[in-house]
């Protein structure tokens, strides 16, 4: 007599699936491939931020299922074209990607990301050949003119000899006339 409201009770009672912060369930090729785009999109605006073309940088996301642990996402920085100077900053720009993702969805914990980095077979890398073993131990002086900074100092290029810490030039205080006070004299303790 009442069967019509079976029918109505089996619809209702459909378990419901967790969703992610995009609405999309977790662990489907949709939820997938949304995790990619953001990647790329993070890549693209972290590669703009720091002036770096976007045609050097291309990037794939993985993610990987460990069982007992929680998934891990793997990201590969693929170098489409040859530059020594984004290669000496390789490791800044890998955590600057990091931040900027955990800047972009603070919701996921990025710290657990794997990054790997891949040279594209056209990149146009000058070097098709290693170098004899012994160039491995050789140690190569700096170039000159090019002293390193220290990596504690935040200035960005190298004190000038005379420019020193505390004078009127470095404070940008003028200097005061002399006046005819004679200096401070040190005695000897007796």
């Amino acid at each position: 007599m009442f069967d019509f409201l079976k029918n109505r009770r089996s619809k209702v009672s459909t378990p419901v699936v967790p969703a992610g912060a995009s609405g999309t369930p977790l662990n489907t090729p949709q939820h997938h491939n949304i995790k990619r785009e953001l990647i790329r999109v993070v890549l693209k605006d972290t590669l703009q931020r720091h002036g770096i073309p976007l045609s050097w940088l291309d990037c794939d996301a993985t993610l990987i299922a460990r069982p007992p642990a929680p998934e891990a996402l793997h990201i590969e920085l693929v170098i489409l074209k040859w530059n020594e100077q984004l290669l000496r900053y390789a490791p800044a720009l890998q955590r600057q990607l990091l931040l900027s993702l955990d800047r972009f969805d603070p919701s996921v914990d990025h710290s657990g990301c794997h990054v790997s980095w891949r040279f594209s077979l056209d990149c146009g890398d000058p070097f098709v050949q290693m170098p004899p073993p012994s160039s491995w131990h050789d140690v190569v002086p700096p170039p000159a003119g090019q002293d390193q900074i220290p990596i504690l100092d935040r200035r960005h290029k190298k004190r000038t000899a005379d420019s020193t810490v505390g004078t009127a030039a470095s404070s940008g205080r003028q200097k005061k006339k002399p006046s005819n006070f004679s200096p401070t004299q040190i005695s000897p303790l007796s």
